[in-house]
C-alpha cells in the first residue's frame, strides 16, 4: 500500500512538472526586448541600448534561440582631390595640386546568431548556448506571458514582449 502511494504521488508529480514546464514554454515562447538592464544594482538601460541597439531575443518552444542587434561602428575614409590642367603645347595633363582629407562615418553593422536554449534546475533556470557567447545560465526571477526577470551574476535583464 505504502509503495502503491508513493508511485502515484511521484507520478502525480512528474505530470504536475511537466504542465508546469510546457506552461513556462508557452509563456518563454516568443520575441522578447531588453526593457531594463541593471549591473550591480544600478540601472545601465542607456548604455546598454547603445551598444545592443535595437536587440531582440527569440525563444522558439523547439528550444531553438536568436539574438539579433545592431552596433554602431566607425569606419576611416580617406579621400584625394586632384586638380589638373590640359597642357595644350605638350598634349598631356598636368597635376597642379593634391588634397588629402579623412573622414570618420559611423556604419551600422547588424549582429545575429542563433543557438539553443533549454530549462534546467526544475525550471527554475534558463540556458542558453551559441558561438558568441558559449553557454549561459540565467536565473528566473518572474515571469507571465509579456515580462521576464533574468537574472546572470550581477546582469539583471528585465525582457518584455
Amino acid at each position: 500500500m505504502k509503495k502503491t502511494l508513493f508511485f502515484v504521488t511521484l507520478t502525480l508529480a512528474i505530470i504536475i512538472a511537466g504542465c508546469n514546464e510546457k506552461n513556462l514554454v508557452k509563456q518563454i515562447d516568443g520575441t522578447w526586448h531588453v526593457q531594463n538592464y541593471s549591473l550591480n544594482g544600478k540601472d545601465q538601460t542607456q548604455w546598454y541600448d547603445s551598444v545592443y541597439l535595437g536587440q531582440k531575443w527569440t525563444f522558439a518552444g523547439n528550444s531553438n534561440y536568436y539574438l539579433a542587434w545592431q552596433t554602431v561602428r566607425t569606419t576611416t575614409i580617406y579621400n584625394l582631390d586632384t586638380i589638373t590642367h590640359y597642357d595644350t603645347t605638350t598634349h598631356a595633363f598636368i597635376i597642379d595640386s593634391i588634397t588629402s582629407s579623412k573622414a570618420i562615418v559611423p556604419v551600422l553593422t547588424y549582429v545575429s546568431l542563433a543557438g539553443q536554449w533549454l530549462l534546467t534546475n526544475g525550471n527554475q533556470f534558463l540556458q542558453t548556448e551559441d558561438t558568441m557567447f558559449l553557454s549561459r545560465q540565467f536565473q528566473i526571477l518572474s515571469h507571465t506571458a509579456n515580462n521576464l526577470h533574468l537574472l546572470d551574476g550581477n546582469k539583471d535583464y528585465y525582457l518584455s514582449k
